[in-house]
C-alpha cells in the first residue's frame, strides 16, 4: 500500500496526541472516568470508562449512603443489609473501553452515591481500579411540586482555546480559580440538580495547537493548551479522543461527579454547519468526504462517551409538577442548508421528531415547558449560501421557519401555557424576547429565547436577528458590544445560563459570566 508522506504525517501527529492525552489522563489520578445523566424520576444511566484499556468489567455500584460503598466493595449484586445496587458490563475496544448502563428502580427525588468499577479479566487477583465515589440526585415525581435548578451549557475548547493551565479568573467570591476548564468550577458552585449540554461540547474540526497568540485587544501575550489535540477528526478513534480531551480537564470531571447531565449535538460535534448528504471540500483535511461518514463516526463517539438512554437524542425529562425539559435533535434530520431560503420550507426536525414534539407538548401537564434548541431561533448564522439555524435574514417565512411557524402556531392553537426557549451555538450572550405585533408570522403568542455561551471557545457577534417573527434583544453581549475583537479568547464573554424554579412554580433565568457575575436575571410568573 502505498502512503504518502501527507498519511504519514497525520498519522505521526495523532499518535502524539494519543499519547498526550492518555498520559494525561494518568496524571490525573483517573483510572476510571464516570458519570450520570438522563435522569427521571426513577432511573439513571450510569456511564464510565477504563483507562487502562483492557478488556474489564465495568461494574457500578449504588446507594443511598456514601457509606455503603465504602464497605461494601466485595459485593456483587444487591445486598439487603448495605442497600446497595450493582450492576456490570464487559468493555472492550469495541465501545473505546466505555459502557453505558440504565439503572431503573429508583426513589424520586433522592441522592445517589455510586462508584465505577473497572475489574480485569484475566485470572489474576489483583485488585479492580476504582473511580471515585460520585453522586447525583434522581428528578422529583412529576406529580408533585418541588424546585428544581439547572445550568445550560455549550460551546467547549473551540477555535484552538483548549485546556490553559494558566488561565486564571477571580470569582465573585473572591476566590482565584485557575488552570484548565475554570467555568466547570463556577458553574459548579451554584450546586445545580443537573446540567444540560446542548452541544458543540466538542471541536472536532478544530486542532488545539500547543501555543497561540492571544490577540492584543484581549490582553496579549500566548495562551498554551495543555495537551494540545493538533489533528481534525476523521475516523473513530479522532473523535473519541476528542472527547477524551476534555475529559483529561480535573475541573470538568470534578463536576460531572456531581453533576448529572442530559446531553445534545450539535455541528461541531461532526464537522461547522454541516447537513445529511453533504460533501465536503475537495482540499485538506476532508478531501471531499461526505459529511454522513463522519456523522456516522461522530454519533458513534458521542454514545460511547455520555450518558444517553436508548438512540435517539430528542427526548424529554421531567423533574417534578413545574418543569418538563425538551430535547432537540437539529442535526440530524435537516435539510440542506443552502435550500434555506425556499419558500415551500424545509426540514429541520424531521417529520417523525416534529410529531414527536407537537404530541408531548400537548400531553405536557408541567407548568413549564422549557424547549431546548441548540440552533437559535432568529440569530442568523452562516454564509448567505450556508444558512444553518432556522432562520436567514429575510423578513418573509422561508426554509426552517417555515417548520418553526408550524410548530409556535400549533403551540398557541392548543393552548400550551409557558412555553420557553433555550439555545446557544453564536457564542455570545443575549435574551430575545418574540412579540406577533413586531413578526411577519403572526400566529403565536409572545415568547422568550435566551442565549449562552462559550463556556470556553472564542466568543463572537453579535448576530443580525432574522425579522420573522418579531424578535428584539432585551439583553446583549458580545464582542461587537464590549468594543474588542471577534474570537476572544476565555475568560473574555464567556457565558452559561441558569433556570431555577420555586417550588410555587416561579421561574427565574440568569445568565452568567465565567466570574459567577450575573449579567442578565428575569423573573416569570406561570400563567
Amino acid at each position: 500500500m502505498k502512503v504518502t508522506f501527507m498519511e504519514s504525517a497525520r498519522t505521526a501527529s495523532i499518535v502524539i496526541a494519543l499519547t498526550l492525552l492518555s498520559n494525561q489522563s494518568l496524571a490525573n489520578n483517573d483510572l476510571v472516568y464516570s458519570q450520570a445523566g438522563d435522569v427521571t424520576d426513577n432511573s439513571a444511566v450510569m456511564w464510565g470508562r477504563c483507562n487502562q484499556e483492557k478488556k474489564a468489567m465495568l461494574v457500578f455500584s449504588l446507594a443511598t449512603k456514601k457509606e455503603a460503598l465504602e464497605k461494601a466493595h466485595d459485593k456483587h449484586s444487591h445486598d439487603k443489609h448495605t442497600h446497595v445496587i450493582r450492576k456490570r458490563q464487559i468493555v472492550t475496544d469495541n465501545s473505546d473501553y466505555t459502557g453505558s448502563i440504565v439503572i431503573d428502580g429508583l426513589k424520586s427525588g433522592t441522592k445517589y452515591f455510586y462508584q465505577a468499577e473497572c475489574k480485569s479479566m484475566s485470572h489474576d487477583k489483583q485488585s479492580p481500579d476504582a473511580g471515585k465515589i460520585s453522586s447525583f440526585k434522581t428528578a422529583s415525581d412529576r406529580n408533585k411540586p418541588a424546585s428544581v435548578r439547572f445550568v445550560w451549557a455549550a460551546d467547549l475548547g473551540g477555535q484552538g482555546w483548549g485546556r490553559n493551565p494558566n488561565l486564571e479568573i477571580t470569582h465573585v467570591d473572591g476566590k482565584t480559580i485557575k488552570g484548565g476548564y475554570v467555568m466547570f468550577e463556577t458553574m459548579s458552585k451554584l450546586d445545580p440538580d443537573f446540567a444540560l449540554f446542548q452541544g458543540d461540547m466538542i471541536y472536532a474540526d478544530n486542532p488545539i495547537p500547543a501555543s497561540k497568540e492571544i490577540p492584543a485587544d484581549a490582553g496579549g501575550g500566548t495562551w498554551i493548551n495543555h495537551p494540545a489535540k493538533d489533528f481534525v477528526a476523521i475516523t473513530l478513534d479522532d473523535f473519541r479522543n476528542n472527547w477524551k480531551y476534555n475529559l483529561g480537564d480535573k475541573k470538568m470531571t470534578d463536576f460531572l461527579a456531581k453533576t448529572p447531565v442530559y446531553v445534545q449535538w450539535d455541528d461541531h460535534e461532526v464537522t461547522n454547519n454541516w447537513y445529511p448528504g453533504e460533501i465536503m471540500p475537495e482540499g485538506a483535511p476532508y478531501f471531499g468526504i461526505a459529511a454522513d461518514v463522519l456523522a456516522v463516526n461522530a454519533k458513534q463517539a458521542l454514545f460511547e462517551y455520555n450518558p444517553i438512554e436508548g438512540r435517539n437524542l430528542y427526548r424529554s425529562a421531567q423533574h417534578g409538577k413545574h418543569m418538563e425539559l425538551f430535547l432537540l435533535d437539529e442535526r440530524s434530520f435537516r435539510d440542506a442548508n443552502p435550500d434555506n431560503y425556499d419558500p415551500d420550507g424545509i426540514e429541520m426536525l424531521g417529520k417523525k421528531q416534529l410529531a414527536w414534539l407537537k404530541k408531548a407538548l400537548k400531553k405536557s401537564e408541567a407548568t413549564w415547558k422549557i424547549i431546548s434548541t441548540h440552533d437559535p431561533l432568529s440569530i442568523v448564522t452562516g454564509g448567505v449560501d450556508d444558512r444553518d439555524a432556522w432562520g436567514q435574514e429575510d423578513p418573509a417565512v422561508l426554509g426552517r421557519e417555515v417548520q418553526l411557524a408550524e410548530i409556535l402556531k400549533f403551540i398557541k392553537e392548543h393552548d400550551i401555557k409557558n412555553v420557553i426557549f433555550l439555545t446557544s451555538d453564536v457564542h455570545f450572550t443575549a435574551a430575545i424576547a418574540y412579540d406577533p405585533s413586531r413578526a411577519t408570522a403572526k400566529d403565536f403568542n409572545p415568547f422568550w429565547e435566551f442565549v449562552i455561551g462559550p463556556i470556553h471557545a472564542g466568543a463572537f457577534g453579535p448576530g443580525n436577528l432574522d425579522t420573522s417573527f418579531g424578535p428584539q434583544y432585551d439583553y446583549l453581549r458580545a464582542p461587537g458590544t464590549e468594543g474588542i475583537g471577534q474570537n476572544s479568547p476565555p475568560p473574555h464573554l464567556q457565558s452559561f445560563g441558569l433556570a431555577e424554579i420555586r417550588k410555587d412554580g416561579i421561574l427565574t433565568i440568569k445568565l452568567i459570566d465565567i466570574t459567577g457575575a450575573v449579567l442578565f436575571e428575569k423573573t416569570m410568573s406561570p400563567q
